[in-house]
Order: C-alpha cells, then structure tokens, then sequence
C-alpha cells in the first residue's frame, strides 16, 4: 500500500479536558433504549400486555405486533440487509495508493468494557473497538503515518477510551507514539476534537479508521470540520444469508446485536439529517 513516511514528522498535541454529560446525552440514551431492539419489541408487548384488562382488543394487537417485530429483528436475513445498506466504503487493499497529502491517520473508539475480571476488573477494549485499533495499527505500519485515536472517558472514574488505545497501539502492535484525543463524548465531537488537534499541525487530509456500518456517518462528521477525509474501514459484516435456508430465519444472539448496531448507525445518521449541528453541539448518538 503506497507509501511509508517517517512517524517523527508530525507530532500531535493532547486536547482539551472532558465535558461533563448533558440533558440531551441522557435523552439520546432513553431514546436509543425505547427505539433500538430488544429493547422497543419488548416495550411494545409490555404496553399491550398493560392494556389487555382495560383494551383487549389493542392490548392483543400490541401483544402480537411486539412478538413479530421482536423476531424479525433478531434474525440473520435482517441483520445482513441492515448491516450492508450501511456500509457504503469498499475495503483499501493492495495496490491502493495513499495519497502524499495525507498526515495522519485517526481511529475512532466504538466502547469499552468498563469491569474485565481477567485484567483485575479494569476496563478494557471492546471488542469493536480493538478490531478498529488492529486495522490502524496496521495502516501505519504499511504507510509510517502517525496515529491519533480518539475518545472520552465513558465513566468519570474510568481512563480515556482513547487513553486504552493508545496503551495497546503502543504496546501490543508496537506502534507509535500514538496521541489520544480523550475530551470527545461521540462521533460528532470525536470529529470536532479531533480537526482541533490536526489543524495545529497543518494537517487537512486523513485516513479515517472505524467499522465499516460507522464510516459513512464519522467520514460526514469529519467533513464538516473541514477536513479531507479517505475512508478506511473494517469489520465488515459480509454475511449473505440465503432467503431460501432455514437458518436464515432462525432468532439468534448475534443477529440481534447486529440489527441493533445497525438501528443504532440509521438513528445516528436521522439525528444529523434532523438537527444542524455545531462545533458546541453534543449529545449526539455515538
């Protein structure tokens, strides 16, 4: 993949200090648990279950509404449509050329898991989170370009999610140094701090790293800030269940939380189109 750069020739800066949460973070949070499976099918059949004394008639139209939007939405054929109509930015592979304008190379958090007993009940990487941490470690190896991951803290008591990237970047994949933008709270102001750091150092073109479902929504968030953005994603979801298969229509685990990973990009991306946002604006789906 194109080119390789000597990391010593840009040096980020750390930012600003972190923001405390707001009224409109707690409503994103309630309404991503009402709207986002499992949680809205079985809000649903609880109404219905509540009205069945008083309306029996709507109570038992809930009742069967939330049960077939519960199963639709924990299967694998919609998990796979949901999933691949978000993700818009083909993979970069060989022999993809790196343009000479670009001066760093910025992956996104995805979560933490905020007690891990096998580290002593420390937080650590989330799984989504460490994939994208792999792929970036791997861009700068193949290109010398310096990394800069960014994240807040999502407990006050918690390090950075940015601060446990930069420690695995630097030493589990042996890359760095890496900078870590530990003041943003989600993917708009991920963005935000972010173009802030870059800009000090007269940087204006970047690979950008996060899941491939994510990209489209952070690569318009970071446009917004000016920048020039080449988008680089992983951890695609490339399944391609066949509707005429059983298992295609079998209830799982893993297709749930991929249908809600997907619900969670489509509101993300209707809270941008709905409410213009500015550099002050938080509060923004993650």
């Amino acid at each position: 993949m194109g080119r390789t750069r000597p990391r010593s020739e840009v040096k980020l800066a750390p930012d600003s200090p972190n923001r405390t949460p707001t009224a409109i973070d707690a409503l994103a949070t309630l309404a991503k648990t009402l709207l986002l499976p499992p949680g809205g099918p079985l809000w649903i059949g609880l109404l219905g279950f509540l009205l069945l004394r008083w309306r029996p008639r709507l109570g038992q139209r809930l009742l069967v509404v939330g049960v077939m939007v519960g199963y639709g939405l924990s299967i694998p054929l919609t998990a796979s449509l949901l999933n691949r109509s978000l993700q818009g930015y083909p993979s970069l592979v060989e022999p993809t050329p790196i343009p000479a304008a670009v001066g760093a190379i910025v992956v996104l958090g995805g979560g933490v898991r905020s007690d891990a007993p096998e580290y002593g009940d420390a937080p650590t990487l989330h799984d989504r989170t460490l994939g994208r941490v792999r792929y970036a470690a791997w861009l700068a190896r193949q290109t010398g370009l310096p990394v800069l991951a960014t994240g807040g803290r999502p407990k006050e008591e918690d390090p950075a999610e940015a601060e446990l990237m930069k420690e695995v970047l630097e030493q589990e994949f042996g890359v760095g140094p890496v900078i870590s933008e530990t003041a943003s709270r989600d993917t708009w102001t991920n963005a935000v701090y972010s173009a802030a750091l870059l800009r000090e150092h007269h940087i204006d073109t970047i690979l950008l790293v996060s899941t491939a479902a994510h990209l489209p929504r952070a690569v318009a968030a970071f446009e917004r800030q000016g920048l020039t953005v080449i988008p680089a994603p992983t951890l695609f979801l490339n399944d391609q269940p066949e509707p005429a298969e059983f298992k295609s229509w079998l209830p799982s685990i893993a297709a749930s939380a991929a249908v809600h990973y997907a619900g969670h990009e489509w509101l993300g991306r209707l809270w941008y189109a709905v409410r213009p946002m500015s550099p002050e604006d938080f509060g923004t789906v993650r």
